[in-house]
């Protein structure tokens, strides 16, 4: 039995859906159940071989027409037989890597830093291109480490680590729904209380909020590490993908504007750095395995083919690159 299950939805995430699953089995996530839809570029059948390995599980499903891929997903997750028995779960896109703080910065350290927590929601910390016009070669953890400071409005959003119990009426990407009633042990980032207003009230879109209010962002137990950029080509192929939030998967999201939310290379953080030894051997290890390697490889050369259709594109997002976030600049490291 798994204690802590991590689930996502993906599409066409295939050059680094390896990285992102061995990072948080090494962290401590117990099991890794992931969700895709209509792929093409290889993911699935990589999905499929790491699976192999018995600490994954992947699903593939077509959302019905009108609902989005990933409300779609929240639905069959709720009920996945995957997740009998396990205690804790959290929803991550193939974006974002949990980095925890607390302890020995493990899953377990963070379940037991706010004690008698039912929820824990960690803030964003986002990346931006790290000057990449290209995406170069190696882990993300490693080659994007410039982001934004906690302070930038968009490191309000957070990441929800929860207790499974009866309370839970909904999952969604950010946090669960719980059912009415009684405040529960809801913590942010440092470990203090949100209350009723953050646990039981709405966005306007009716999805649950996913923001702690101004002024309390902290990652003094752990954050969200979103590299939502990388790249200038990869921001393309997003745009390509569509937004699985969106029924009908719309690009409009990812317009050139995007970069002006995201794209912001103010700090360095190389918190994650601690754990490069150890997640590039556990990447060792599992090429070894035959199926494996044939499912990277090909996810690589087909994501290499699909970076050249759209290097043509990437003269056009130049004078929107740094409009609000500049370019980095060797600055001191946070946590290094």
């Amino acid at each position: 039995m798994a204690r802590s299950i991590l689930i996502s939805a993906m599409k066409n995430e295939g050059p680094n859906v390896l990285e992102w699953a061995l990072y948080h089995r090494l962290i401590g996530f117990g099991h890794v159940l992931v969700y895709t839809n209509d792929g093409t570029d290889g993911s699935d059948l990589l999905l499929d071989a790491i699976a192999g390995l018995g600490w994954l599980t992947h699903r593939r499903h077509s959302p019905p027409p009108g609902i989005s891929p990933q409300d779609a997903v929240a639905a069959h997750a709720k009920a996945d037989p995957v997740l009998a028995g396990a205690e804790w779960a959290m929803w991550l896109d193939a974006d974002e890597f949990l980095v925890v703080h607390a302890g020995q910065r493990r899953i377990a350290d963070l379940v037991t830093a706010p004690r008698g927590a039912e929820a824990i929601a960690l803030n964003w910390r986002c990346f931006g291109d790290g000057g990449h016009d290209f995406t170069p070669p190696g882990l993300v953890v490693e080659g994007f480490t410039h982001g934004m400071p906690l302070d930038n409005p968009q490191s309000r959003s957070v990441k929800t680590l929860f207790r499974l119990t009866p309370r839970i009426a909904e999952f969604a990407i950010h946090r669960p729904i719980f059912t009415e009633g009684d405040e529960i042990a809801f913590r942010d980032g440092g470990g203090k209380a949100l209350r009723h207003h953050f646990q039981f009230d709405r966005n306007k879109d009716n999805r649950p909020k996913h923001r702690v209010p101004e002024g309390r962002q902290s990652s003094k137990i752990g954050q969200i590490n979103h590299y939502p950029i990388k790249a200038l080509d990869r921001d393309r192929l997003k745009r390509l993908r569509g937004n699985g939030l969106d029924p009908d998967c719309a690009p409009e999201r990812f317009d050139p504007e995007y970069l002006d939310i995201f794209n912001f290379n103010d700090t360095q953080d190389l918190v994650p750095h601690r754990d490069l030894p150890a997640l590039k051997s556990a990447m060792a290890e599992a090429l070894a395995t035959p199926a494996i390697a044939a499912a990277h490889a090909e996810c690589l050369a087909r994501d290499a083919a699909r970076r050249a259709e759209v290097a043509p594109l990437i003269p056009a997002l130049q004078p929107y690159r740094y409009r609000r976030g500049g370019p980095p600049s060797p600055l001191a490291a946070n946590g290094a």
